[in-house]
């Protein structure tokens, strides 16, 4: 597999970018337990492969209540439902299914105790919900629970998405029943709360984007905005998530001959669908990052719901096409909105983050059949600096690679590319 497009430039045993060059004697030799390889890879390739291999390994955590995937060196034994699940989307339903599996168990058992008890300052007003606020901060709630409040993770629905995929994997009715019967929990209970009649759509934080903290601003959000503001976005990214949740939730019924049951999921689909396409997308075929509580599309896009519009089969066709087009992608990866918010800061703002890459890429190949693995496994690649693992995000600006090392939905990401190129052995 080979990329040359300067100044990022994938070798047979070197990677290049704006900032460097990596070659094989650079990257650490680990021995992943995991013993898929790749066929027919160049050394680098398959010198990276293990390294990702070795980065998801590195995170399983095991407590006394059981294992689940973690989201970093830098996270320690704090849950995060959407960077496993985003992963197991990314590779890991397939190459490690038990974990997983136990992993997706533990985020309900854990979120289904919490429901929505919250730290001090996020109860959200305008979302008819039973919250029991503590008087405590919420790093004081993360120490104590191992998670955030529930304010901070209302993209929760994506377990579903991963979840119906996982499942296919065994395709026993005892997981499938376990499945719809959680969902017929989860559903009404923590995410009716956030819909809105009156549009058809989903209040909730744009995915995997961080609200702002009590004591700082966040960088994906306008800044004189309050906590509160930001959940009661309707945002694309969380309403395409809703769409594959409902799919998976069909899909489970009719495996389990429901058919009536099923029909009522894909019409919430369909009738979801149709709204995200009437109230968030713009004239020239477009999609907003969200809409504000006051009814305002705001007025930029955001790479990781453009893709899941298309993934998800809000738009396809020339619809799809016209979503996603003019989206920059460069050298430093696909920026994460487009443009980015004034203000010269860095996280979620002025950054790319190679998970999304991989996501936005993924659905550009949809929309016009041209392979971009190579691409992908460049700008995967060019993450593995420091300490020799796949990190977090890039700092749009400068081509910097920041954040923590061994980064779990970036692993994957590596572990999705390898796969649609058709590099991964046979039973991988």
């Amino acid at each position: 597999m080979i990329h040359n497009q300067p100044p990022l430039i994938l070798a047979e045993t070197s990677i290049s970018d704006a900032r460097g060059t990596i070659t094989v004697d650079d990257l650490p030799e680990v021995h992943p337990r995991c013993g898929v390889r790749l066929a027919d890879a160049t050394p680098i390739m398959e010198r990276l492969w293990r390294i990702a291999l070795a980065d998801i390994e590195r995170n399983i955590v095991g407590t006394a209540d059981g294992r689940y995937f973690g989201a970093g060196s830098a996270y320690g034994v704090k849950v995060f439902t959407r960077d496993i699940c985003y992963s197991g989307i990314l590779g890991l339903n397939e190459l490690f299914p038990d974990i997983m599996l136990d992993s997706i168990r533990f985020t309900r058992g854990l979120r289904n105790r919490l429901k929505f008890r919250v730290s001090r300052g996020y109860r959200v007003e305008g979302i008819d919900a039973p919250w029991v606020e503590e008087d405590i901060t919420e790093p004081e709630y993360s120490d104590k629970y191992s998670t955030n409040s529930y304010t901070r993770r209302t993209d929760d629905v994506v377990w579903l998405w991963c979840t119906g995929e996982l499942l296919k994997h065994w395709d026993t009715p005892e997981l499938w029943n376990w499945f719809l019967d959680t969902g017929r929990i989860f559903v009404p209970e923590f995410y009716q709360p956030f819909f809105d009649p009156v549009d058809g759509l989903y209040r909730g934080q744009a995915s995997f984007v961080d609200i702002h903290f009590s004591h700082h601003k966040a960088t994906g959000y306008p800044r004189d905005w309050s906590i509160g503001d930001c959940v009661l976005v309707k945002s694309l990214s969380t309403n395409c998530l809703y769409v594959l949740g409902f799919k998976a939730l069909a899909e489970a019924a009719a495996r389990l001959n429901r058919a009536s049951e099923s029909r009522q999921w894909l019409e919430r689909c369909d009738r979801l669908k149709e709204s995200i396409r009437r109230h968030l997308r713009r004239a020239d075929g477009t999609f907003s990052y969200f809409k504000d509580k006051n009814g305002a599309l705001q007025d930029r896009r955001d790479a990781l719901g453009s893709a899941l519009a298309v993934l998800s089969g809000v738009v396809a066709g020339a619809e799809a096409t016209a979503a996603l087009k003019d989206y920059p992608v460069t050298d430093g990866g696909v920026p994460l909105f487009h443009p980015f918010f004034p203000e010269n800061d860095w996280y979620h703002n002025n950054s790319s983050w190679p998970f999304v890459d991989t996501f936005f890429l993924k659905a550009l190949e949809m929309t016009d059949g041209m392979d971009r693995s190579a691409l992908n496994a460049a700008l995967l690649a060019r993450t593995c600096i420091g300490n020799r693992t796949f990190h977090e995000v890039t700092d749009f600006r400068t081509r910097e690679v920041k954040g923590s090392g061994g980064q779990l939905w970036t692993a994957a990401s590596f572990v999705d590319t390898c796969r649609r190129a058709g590099l991964v052995k046979h039973g991988g």
